[in-house]
């Protein structure tokens, strides 16, 4: 009988040990931005070759010379939550067995941006000018949590903060290139790999050195765009190539690490970006329309299709508004801007793919903004 019942109990044992290990999991594997606008998102991630005011710092630093006006950036805070984290929400508040709720999470990436770029200024070239300048503070805190079903813990967090200048010059007649640098000083805080349960419960403190690196650098973003001299039915072309990170994105350059953690954070690749839009000032009932397309974060996606790097995007101005349409990663993307004189709200849906390869883990995302600005 004795020997039954172990019999019974290994066989039981190697059963659940079967059942985890064929439990389907997933690791986080998206493409980590430093900054990505809520205007972006909406247009399918395309930022190179329309990005405007605050896409100057991480997009294209050429791009600045088309910023249309003088702004003074006061206040521009910007949330982003995926469509998991919203739905836990509420169950995580509400009265119920905790770890129910705990084990319907697994499964699921919850994920959470908050991001700034203020006091930010911006000086156009004016109508006859050469020289456009940028100059902001920068702070972007991403986090994701994968509950895996094999009861791992996936946390990919990182906190960015620095300042960002932004140069740019345009050239030949009739103003046809414009080339721009943006330096960046940013100090970083990133997580590391992931844990099991049993590891996160038996170390509940979750401090900085077990759970946190961090390290600081400067570094380069070059970028440069092309009017075409030619264009067809009123539509006007532009070509744009750019250089993020030229240095390497290591933050271990300067000695900024107050946390003293003794390893540095994780790095911000070197990314290459070219793209290619059409805009016309007049279209129907609509100005200001603009459509692109964008090869973006190529570096920035080891062992990923290259489908991940494709992004497409356009947008319109009726009136105060200004709708945006994209398909990012193959995903459709939408949003609504409303632009008054000191006051922009926008809101955006995106989805991004946490796979290497598209259509595996759809991350599906809503993004609000509001700024204030002279």
């Amino acid at each position: 009988m004795k020997n039954t019942t172990l019999a019974t109990k290994t066989m039981f044992y190697s059963i659940s040990i079967l059942l985890f290990v064929s439990t389907q999991a997933h690791a986080l594997d998206q493409i980590v931005r430093p900054f990505q606008s809520v205007r972006s998102s909406a247009m399918g991630g395309v930022r190179i070759t329309t990005g405007l005011y605050d896409e100057n710092f991480f997009g294209n630093a050429a791009r600045a010379t088309a910023n249309p006006k003088f702004r003074f950036t006061l206040v521009d805070p910007t949330v982003e939550v995926n469509s998991s984290a919203i739905s836990r929400v509420g169950d995580f508040t509400s009265s119920g067995d905790p770890m129910q709720k705990f084990g319907d999470a697994m499964g699921d990436n919850h994920h959470v941006r908050i991001q700034t770029s203020m006091p930010a200024i911006y000086f156009p070239p004016g109508k006859d000018g050469k020289l456009a300048f940028a100059f902001g503070l920068i702070s972007n805190t991403q986090a994701d949590l994968d509950l895996r079903r094999s009861f791992r813990v996936s946390p990919q967090g990182v906190t960015d903060i620095g300042p960002a200048f932004t140069v740019a010059r345009r050239f030949m007649d009739g103003d046809r290139l414009s080339v721009g640098l943006t330096t960046h000083l940013v100090y970083r805080i990133s997580t590391t790999s992931d844990r099991s349960m049993a590891e996160l419960l038996n170390n509940s403190s979750f401090a900085t050195k077990d759970y946190g690196r961090d390290g600081s650098m400067i570094d380069f973003d070059l970028g440069s765009t092309y009017r075409m001299p030619w264009g067809f039915k009123g539509f006007t072309y532009h070509s744009a190539i750019t250089i993020n990170n030229v240095l390497g994105g290591k933050y271990s350059n300067m000695s900024i690490h107050p946390l003293n953690t003794g390893a540095l954070p994780a790095q911000q690749p070197r990314t290459f970006g070219l793209g290619l839009s059409a805009s016309k000032e007049v279209l129907w009932k609509f100005t200001n329309f603009v459509l692109a397309l964008e090869f973006t974060d190529i570096g920035n996606n080891p062992n990923g299709s290259l489908f991940r790097t494709v992004h497409l995007g356009s947008e319109a101005r009726y009136g105060v508004l200004l709708p945006r349409l994209g398909i990012n990663q193959g995903y459709l993307t939408g949003g609504l801007g409303l632009d008054l004189r000191f006051l922009t709200l926008e809101y955006a849906y995106s989805t991004e793919e946490m796979a290497l390869n598209v259509g595996v883990f759809p991350d599906h995302r809503h993004t609000v903004k509001i700024a204030l600005q002279i």
